[in-house]
């Protein structure tokens, strides 16, 4: 792997607090991928099996529009060092929304299966990065309230 794939990892918060010898351990179940702008990432109810680091370039979450599935709602933005795909790495499931690059774009795509099979054999790692998607996690939802809180204040006060 290049050094750029070490210092993307290093710089992304799902990797905080990891050193570079575990870090070290990582890079090697990292695939370097590049998207051009408008093209799909991840499709919502589709198979998970990767989680993403994203090293350049923006890219938009977005979740289908409940009435009419042709269409989607942009639900966020994330920008260089953030991780999505993360949920699938959680629990198994199917993919929760769609991924697609706002702009060209440049990311790591992680299998999940090593990666656990990684924090399973090295629990030190294993923590540390199930902290974090935690704290990531968290930081979501809380975000993801607010969104809510605001919109109902919106129906019930108009």
């Amino acid at each position: 792997m290049t050094k750029s794939v070490h210092e993307a990892l290093k710089r992304s918060g799902v990797f905080q607090g990891l050193d570079d010898s575990d870090l070290s351990k990582i890079e090697p179940l990292c695939a370097e991928k590049t998207f051009e702008e408008g093209a799909l990432i991840l499709e919502e109810d589709g198979r998970g099996g990767q989680v993403f680091v994203l090293v350049s370039g923006r890219v938009d979450i977005e979740v289908r529009a409940p009435f009419d599935q042709q269409k989607s709602q942009k639900i966020a933005t994330l920008r260089s060092g953030e991780l999505f795909g993360e949920v699938s790495l959680v629990d198994g499931f199917l993919r929760s929304a769609n991924a697609r690059a706002a702009e060209r774009c440049s990311l790591l795509s992680i299998d999940d299966q090593k990666l656990r099979a990684l924090m399973d054999a090295d629990h030190k790692v294993g923590y540390k990065v199930m902290k974090n998607v935690s704290r990531i996690l968290a930081a979501r939802i809380r975000d993801t309230n607010m969104k809510l809180r605001n919109t109902l204040s919106e129906i019930t006060y108009y």
